[in-house]
């Protein structure tokens, strides 16, 4: 019997055993099946996720290559600068603001050049904010997600995070190769509001708008080669006749008087025998600085005659004011002293003054009776101003 009850005892022990090993195994096995099964359900989110962006990816790729092909049309600067704001306002609608700017080279500083505010903000940074002179300093992108956590900056010192708020920065430089002409700037209250992906969006609009903004530059800069003198800047002869041409067609329509001044520099040979041509061009240059002063931007036009005689028109203008006009710009180029190599000259201009269409109606006529009254204030004593009137 005592046998019998150890035989059985044995016996439920190795089956005790047995059940135990295979429950272990079962474990085992269920909790690697569900491992696995959290491992496929983490993916199946992940394809979801992919799933859902691709749309929107793909929705931005058409869009930036539909940009691209209108940013290539453009040959306005100030057109393209509209443009790329447009487009960050498009793609980016978690910023609260985009701004802009571009470098002034004369003061090598940042300018806000265009803003596209989501509220009634004011924008205190005007010459940018810390954040856009380190993307200018390291010519690449910066992408802040909590400027508060940030252990490159102190956001105590940040115009943005203290006037407005703004907690997550993606900033781009407008750059090629080392040339750096500006920055665009995506900025949110919201902690974490732009992606590696919008970085990298941004990024490739500024690259193609610097492309572009380039070569409008250029087209300008080619432009002004063609209709302004190397040396003085003031438009050259055969764009005056045309813009004077123009300006007498609508004098007539409306009825208005033009004004025109031809002038020159009073022995201005005898300046350059004395002092050298490196003087007489600094005398062309400052009395070409004294007439653009003068005479504005609002429809006039200066120009370099040919050698040391100049001609501007005045529009919308009368006999009075011309003459005022006139006499002012004899007078500060009598003011005027040019300092070279520890010497000072002086020089003066004679001018002729004539009205259209009181004092001729036709250009050619215009022309010929203003230089015959240049050169009479020439005959009479130079210095002076003789008019029709």
């Amino acid at each position: 019997m005592f046998v019998l009850t150890l035989v059985l005892l044995i016996a439920a022990l190795i089956v005790n055993r047995f059940l135990r090993k295979k429950e272990s195994q079962f474990r085992s096995e269920t909790e690697h099946i569900e491992e696995k099964s959290n491992l496929l359900k983490g993916s199946i989110e992940l394809s979801k996720k992919k799933m859902v962006a691709m749309p929107v990816r793909s929705e931005r790729m058409s869009f930036l290559f539909e940009v691209s092909q209108k940013l290539i049309e453009l040959n306005d600067s100030e057109e393209i600068l509209d443009f790329l704001v447009s487009v960050a306002g498009a793609l980016f609608p978690q910023a609260d603001n985009i701004l802009l700017f571009l470098i002034q080279e004369k003061k090598d500083e940042l300018n806000l050049a265009r803003s596209l505010k989501r509220k009634d903000e004011v924008i205190k940074e005007k010459k940018g904010d810390l954040v856009d002179k380190w993307v200018l300093r390291h010519n690449q992108s910066l992408m802040i997600d909590d400027i508060m956590r940030d252990f490159r900056f102190d956001y105590n010192q940040v115009l943005a995070f203290k006037a407005r708020d703004i907690r997550s920065f993606a900033i781009s430089p407008l750059s090629l190769g080392e040339t750096i002409i500006g920055t665009i700037r995506l900025e949110s209250k919201q902690t974490s509001a732009f992606s590696l992906d919008d970085s990298r969006i941004l990024r490739s609009i500024c690259d193609l708008g610097t492309i572009v903004l380039e070569r409008a530059n250029l087209f300008k800069r080619t432009e002004e080669l063609a209709t302004r003198d190397s040396l003085t800047s003031l438009f050259v002869r055969d764009y005056f006749f045309q813009r004077l041409k123009e300006e007498t067609r609508r004098a007539h329509l409306r009825k208005s008087g033009l004004g025109i001044l031809m002038l020159d520099i009073d022995n201005f040979k005898s300046i350059n025998d004395t002092h050298g041509h490196i003087v007489g061009d600094l005398v062309l240059k400052r009395l070409a600085k004294i007439l653009m002063q003068s005479v504005g931007d609002s429809g006039n036009i200066v120009s370099r005659f040919g050698g040391e005689e100049f001609i501007l028109f005045m529009v919308e203008c009368k006999r009075d004011e011309l003459i005022s006009l006139g006499e002012k710009i004899r007078q500060d180029a009598q003011k005027a002293t040019i300092s070279y190599r520890r010497k000072k000259v002086d020089f003066t201009i004679s001018l002729g003054a004539v009205m259209y269409p009181d004092d001729a109606k036709d250009i050619t006529d215009l022309i010929e009776r203003v230089d015959q009254l240049l050169y009479q204030a020439k005959r009479s004593g130079k210095n002076k101003l003789c008019t029709a009137g």
